[in-house]
């Protein structure tokens, strides 16, 4: 096997399925946080905690796929 080769196997058998994973945490944390917001709207803590978790949620979100990008342009620059 190649250098290539073997960095290509690690891309799809281990980063592709874990960035899958870490994007669905992140989106159910953002969906979390935004049902606790609708069903607490009498209660001020709670509402600002679902905000808390949708923003953490979109900050996952966008890590997650800025880590994406930055992946595909690094096996792209090596020719994988």
């Amino acid at each position: 096997m190649t250098i290539p080769q073997i960095i290509q196997g690690i891309n799809t058998q281990i980063v592709n399925p874990l960035i899958l994973l870490l994007l669905a945490t992140a989106l159910v944390v953002f969906i979390w946080g935004l049902v606790s917001y609708f069903q607490n709207m009498d209660n001020a803590e709670m509402r600002s905690q679902g905000i808390r978790h949708m923003i953490w949620g979109v900050v996952g979100l966008v890590i997650m796929i800025s880590f994406t990008g930055l992946i595909r342009i690094i096996t792209n620059l090596i020719g994988v």
